[in-house]
């Protein structure tokens, strides 16, 4: 079994590959169905950095997990915040990293029960716990996230990803869906290793050719390509870059894009396309079975309907389809740390338009006439900058807080706030306001792509 994150945390892309070794696939009687006289249902999600981050009951016990169709399996990679979970008993299995040789271990348990919104059950599930390393991407993200949803969710059901409303919908028969979406175009989906994939032309230095890319709600990035380049490999309208953290540590490669790609009957322009060094990605190609991966960047531009009972998926573009394809203009990375108390008197919160994530916000009634609003918001801080990136020759440096930018002072910002700052309009001034040490100061420079 493969389970695979390609998790694009303000497009910061941390890369998980497990390989289950000796493993039995040892799939449920009947997986996740609905209640009994139950046809659809719509579970509220949480979108962070295009992935898309569900509420899910194990046991009775809340979690936040990442819907990931690159996983074949639920895993937990992060217990921090839960207090006690009953597994049923189980057995250690072996498990590798992404590009790694050292074995890892494992906790596989079944017959547990998953819970999924109101009306979605299994109660015969199997839950893989990492017992010896623990991924904590709570510095990455406005969520705590404890671990993976798979593709059993999918297995019974015509799913409906909606990233416009932030919705997953699921019902029984592809008849239910709206009328809308049921009138267009289905295709065939290509299956894997139990995986869904699809089929793409791209023609550049590196491919000439349709392609297997893997449809991965997993990953944040547009498209990543596995490919036999090393660090000496050079390629026009390119750039090599930091991609993200595996199990084995960091991972580079390099960054362009294709002029196009045909997605069924739909086009998308310059898109990005990211190509890790070989040496990151050193699982046989025979095992991994897809060329690369379809990530969030791509599929939140559209309805996707994924219907794997009968092998067939339809992706209808919405308001999300002609924005430009662009990586961080700013060359800087950025995580969160310890929180940090604002309070307000008079006024409350939640008037703030954007979310916060995980962000606590409260009201207070200190008398009848006078309400103080409260609210821990993390620190964010630089812990990359990309070499002779605009935000280099700003003279920011890795360990500096962010205090403000561009208007946005510290109890409005997010790590997605931010991100988008780095990632959207090209060309945009950006003012920061920052604390080295106790020194606070000012820098001001201007987004420029890399490739346009």
């Amino acid at each position: 079994m493969y389970l695979l994150l390609y998790l694009d945390t303000m497009k910061f892309t941390i890369v998980f590959l497990l390989i289950l070794l000796g493993y039995q696939n040892g799939c449920s009687q009947e997986g996740f169905v609905f209640k009994e006289g139950v046809t659809k249902e719509k579970i509220a999600f949480r979108e962070h950095s295009n992935l898309i981050v569900m509420p899910v009951k194990i046991n009775n016990v809340e979690f936040n997990f990442i819907l990931d169709t690159g996983a074949n399996k639920t895993i937990i990679f992060n217990l921090k915040g839960i207090d006690s979970l009953s597994l049923r008993e189980g057995d250690y299995i072996k498990v590798r990293g992404y590009g790694d040789k050292e074995f890892l271990k494992a906790y596989q348990s079944k017959g547990n029960t998953i819970e999924i919104g109101d009306h979605i059950h299994n109660k015969n599930a199997e839950v893989l716990v990492l017992s010896d390393k623990e991924i904590d991407l709570s510095s990455k993200v406005d969520v705590e996230v404890h671990g993976l949803l798979g593709i059993d969710f999918f297995k019974n059901f015509v799913i409906h990803l909606d990233y416009r409303k932030s919705y997953v919908r699921a019902y029984s028969n592809y008849e239910d869906l709206p009328r809308s979406l049921r009138k267009k175009k289905q295709f065939d989906l290509k299956v894997k290793n139990g995986r869904p994939l699809v089929q793409i032309k791209l023609e550049n230095d590196l491919l000439n050719g349709a392609y297997d890319f893997l449809i991965d709600t997993g990953s944040g990035d547009a498209l990543w390509v596995f490919n036999e380049i090393d660090e000496t490999f050079t390629m026009d309208n390119s750039f090599e870059d930091y991609l993200g953290f595996g199990i084995n540590g960091k991972i580079y490669g390099l960054r362009t894009k294709v002029n196009s790609i045909d997605l069924f009957d739909t086009s998308l322009q310059k898109v990005s396309v990211s190509y890790p060094y070989k040496k990151y990605h050193n699982v046989e190609r025979t095992s991994v079975s897809n060329d690369g991966s379809l990530g969030g960047e791509i599929l939140r531009r559209y309805d996707v309907i994924i219907d794997y009972p009968n092998k067939k998926i339809a992706m209808k573009p919405n308001r999300f389809f002609n924005e430009g394809f662009y990586y961080n203009m700013s060359g800087l990375g950025i995580q969160r740390g310890e929180t940090k108390l604002f309070t307000e008197i008079g006024r409350n919160f939640s008037q703030d338009k954007d979310d916060y994530g995980s962000i606590t916000a409260r009201k207070v009634t200190v008398s009848s006439t006078l309400e103080i609003s409260y609210k821990y918001v993390p620190k964010i801080f630089i812990d990359y900058v990309r070499e002779n990136s605009p935000g280099d020759k700003a003279g920011i440096e890795v360990g500096d807080q962010i205090i403000s930018i561009n208007g946005y002072r510290q109890r409005q910002l997010t790590l997605h706030r931010v991100s988008q700052l780095f990632y959207k309009n090209p060309y945009k001034n950006l003012r920061i306001k920052l604390k080295r040490g106790d020194e606070e100061f000012k820098v001001k420079f201007k987004n420029i792509p890399l490739i346009l």
